[in-house]
């Protein structure tokens, strides 16, 4: 999962230069703003840090996971018009079915007895 982040970091750095001359074209949205930044940082570090509470099988790294999900859809729902390359679109297309799949085993499996608090 955090390979495939990285994966839509690097995508979406070499975008095609038409998608680019697009995008400065649009309407400033809620991410263009400083506040609309900071969160978007801060649910980047959430993340990171509930990813690593899972790895570890920490009681809290569930509940800051999903919290972290919500927290992305929200975000994008503020956001504006996106365009993006196809690479991009594919590789945060698996990340939400990562994410989803993540989510379900940690609710829905016999991995989440291994979270409970000791």
């Amino acid at each position: 999962n955090i390979g495939i982040f990285i994966l839509i970091i690097v995508s979406a750095y070499f975008q095609n230069i038409l998608i680019l001359e697009y995008t400065k074209n649009l309407e400033p949205g809620f991410f263009d703003t400083q506040f609309g930044l900071a969160l978007v940082l801060s649910i980047l570090i959430m993340y990171v840090i509930s990813v690593y509470c899972l790895y570890n099988f920490k009681a809290i790294g569930k509940s800051l996971f999903l919290f972290t999900i919500i927290s992305y859809i929200i975000c994008l729902y503020l956001g504006k018009i996106q365009i993006i390359g196809q690479i991009t679109y594919i590789l945060q297309y698996l990340a939400t079915l990562t994410d989803g799949a993540i989510l379900t085993l940690l609710y829905f499996s016999p991995i989440k007895e291994k979270f409970q608090t000791r």
